[in-house]
């Protein structure tokens, strides 16, 4: 069952209890408004019907005549609901002789009924013909009983009139509040179907649904929230699927870079094993394989690097001079230079930054490598410190800007020929900004082709 009809079911059940209970409450008080008012107006028509008729009796004066008087009294009022009984007290039991009766109801049983005393008459109920009567009686000196009868099946007919209008009532009010709450709560749900059909398409992939938020109440809010849930749930699947694709990218990268010099290494070594060489082609064969597995040592060294700062464990930061991080990069550093006849010129002013020595150490290393790699033989790299600024500047062949952004991407090379003969994979910059990264430093990259290249790490 949806939630609205129950709602509406449920709202319809309370409405019509409230409405019955009600309904209880007033036709009981104007249950007994009616009889009250029904049995003062009875007991004033009887009380001035027995007070006229005993006031004529007492002034006719003559004993003798009374039946006759009695009889001819209550014909002239042609009133069927008047009864006059002679009490005759005889050896011990009472007698009743009817002087006036056209009812059905005889004396004596008149006389068996459970009378209550209001005021100066006795009264008791009695039914006959489907109808209900107020039986009044009044003893008359002491021998005649009046009894007056009074008609109130009336009250019952207005109280059946009052259920049928009641219960009509309360029928109306349940469909006006039916039809009232079929259209409040499918105003007032509408957002949660249209939660229900965003949750449904984002379910199927569809992360780029939205509310458009219409309302400032809580339904508003639960809009808002699942759109800022839908962002977040956007992000986080774009982000997972960008990481699925690098790492997908990143190990087909890894199994290629692997298999150049696996293959070189295997067919070096099948040669060795097959093929009779002279010393100087069994050196250059050895030579070979040594670069080989060489190249591939400082590989999974950079491999490993990544995946240890991916883990996100805790670095140890120290406040470290950026003196003791240049020396160590320019040792590192020194032979290449030396080979490719390049001059490094360090500045510093005894800055200190927090770090991690081992890795911003690391950091300077690929910076600078890359710089003489990138510069012409006998050409220049700055390596420079100032505020909270470190710089490797080259004037070699520069980056293209298309290039720039992807350059720090895993096993990205601009000129592959180049890298392939100083032995790299492409790592270095990936590994460089994910040490940065981590240590919360911006690295920025300004270059012009032919003009060289300043890559600046701005600390916080």
């Amino acid at each position: 069952m949806k939630l609205r009809t129950r709602i509406t079911l449920i709202s319809c059940a309370a409405v019509i209890a409230a409405s019955l209970l009600t309904d209880a409450v007033i036709w009981i008080l104007t249950k007994r408004s009616f009889w009250n008012e029904a049995f003062i107006k009875a007991y004033q028509n009887s009380y001035l019907i027995a007070a006229e008729f005993s006031e004529r009796l007492e002034s006719a004066g003559y004993a003798a005549d009374e039946d006759v008087f009695v009889d001819y009294y209550f014909k002239t009022k042609w009133d069927e609901y008047n009864i006059a009984v002679r009490k005759i007290h005889k050896n011990g039991e009472t007698q009743f002789e009817e002087i006036y009766n056209h009812t059905v109801f005889e004396g004596e049983e008149l006389d068996k009924l459970e009378y209550e005393t209001y005021e100066s008459l006795s009264y008791a109920s009695v039914k006959w013909e489907g109808k209900r009567y107020l039986v009044f009686c009044k003893d008359i000196k002491n021998e005649i009983v009046f009894y007056r009868f009074e008609d109130i099946s009336y009250v019952r007919n207005k109280m059946e009139w009052l259920t049928v209008c009641m219960g009509m009532i309360t029928l109306a009010v349940a469909a006006v509040t039916l039809i009232l709450l079929a259209v409040l709560l499918k105003r007032a749900l509408r957002p949660l179907q249209e939660l229900n059909d965003t949750t449904r398409h984002m379910a199927a992939g569809q992360y780029d649904w939205r509310f458009e938020v219409r309302r400032r109440d809580e339904i508003g809010q639960l809009q808002e929230s699942f759109n800022k849930m839908a962002e977040a749930v956007e992000a986080r699947t774009k982000s997972l699927e960008e990481s699925e694709a690098k790492k997908t990218l990143f190990m087909g990268n890894l199994t290629h870079e692997l298999k150049t010099p696996m293959t070189a290494i295997s067919g070096y070594a099948q040669t060795l094993l097959t093929v009779k060489l002279s010393e100087e082609q069994r050196e250059e064969a050895l030579l070979y394989i040594y670069e080989e597995c060489t190249r591939l040592e400082r590989l999974s060294k950079k491999m490993m690097k990544l995946l240890e700062l991916d883990c996100d464990g805790e670095l140890e930061f120290s406040d470290t001079p950026v003196k003791v991080i240049f020396e160590a990069a320019a040792k590192s550093c020194g032979r290449t230079l030396r080979e490719r006849r390049i001059k490094l010129e360090i500045t510093e002013h005894g800055e200190h930054f927090l770090m991690d020595a081992d890795l911003m150490t690391d950091v300077v290393i690929n910076l600078v490598d890359n710089a003489i790699w990138a510069s012409e033989p006998g050409g220049t790299v700055l390596l420079k410190a100032y505020g909270r600024y470190i710089e490797v500047c080259d004037f070699g062949q520069g980056i293209p800007r298309e290039e720039q952004d992807k350059i720090l991407e895993p096993f990205y090379m601009i000129d592959k020929s180049r890298s392939r003969r100083k032995g790299g994979a492409g790592l270095g910059l990936a590994l460089t900004a994910t040490i940065a990264k981590r240590h919360n430093v911006t690295l920025a990259i300004e270059s012009e082709p032919q003009k060289g290249t300043r890559m600046i790490l701005q600390f916080v």
